[in-house]
């Protein structure tokens, strides 16, 4: 009996890495392992009580856009590929 618990526990822990894995956390079971409200979408800033000068100044622009942590690799290494032939006249 135990080892059919531990087998029917590992294949469980399998199948939700899986799922988490090819839908990524945001989606995954209707959104079960999101987090309970994305920064993205919050109502308040994070930064409270700011001086005078940051005040003033104007709010950023872009958001930070979601994109695959794959894709946000894929570009830093093209960019650091880019650069190193850059560097060496390519």
């Amino acid at each position: 009996m135990g080892r059919l618990f531990g087998i029917v526990l590992v294949l469980g822990a399998i199948y939700v890495g899986m799922t988490v894995y090819t839908e990524g956390i945001e989606n995954a079971f209707g959104g079960a392992f999101a987090p309970i409200e994305p920064i993205d979408q919050g109502e308040e800033p994070l930064a409270t009580h700011l001086t005078p000068a940051a005040q003033m100044a104007d709010a950023p622009t872009e958001r930070g856009r979601r994109v695959p942590v794959t894709q946000a690799v894929r570009e830093r290494v093209n960019s650091h590929m880019a650069t190193g032939a850059r560097r060496r006249g390519y």
